[in-house]
């Protein structure tokens, strides 16, 4: 496992339990969200972004170690 993917996957896990536990009384923000239906956005374009910066990071994972190999002696 590339070094980005265990970077990722270790701020998953650490990130989850957070979310998990995140419960109490719901603000502004939720209500808004929720009551005019852009929740599904919002997740949406988070979702987007999330991926597209997974996708960079393993692209410029794999040009690294191509480089790495191509160079050594």
């Amino acid at each position: 496992m590339h070094a980005s993917a265990k970077l990722f996957l270790l701020t998953a896990l650490v990130a989850a339990p957070n979310a998990l536990l995140a419960q109490g009384n719901p603000d502004w923000l939720v209500d808004t969200l929720y009551g005019s239906g852009k929740i599904n956005t919002v997740i949406a374009v988070v979702a987007v972004i999330l991926l597209g910066l997974a996708f960079w990071l393993y692209r410029l994972d794999r040009r690294i170690a191509r480089m790495e190999n191509h160079h050594r002696p």
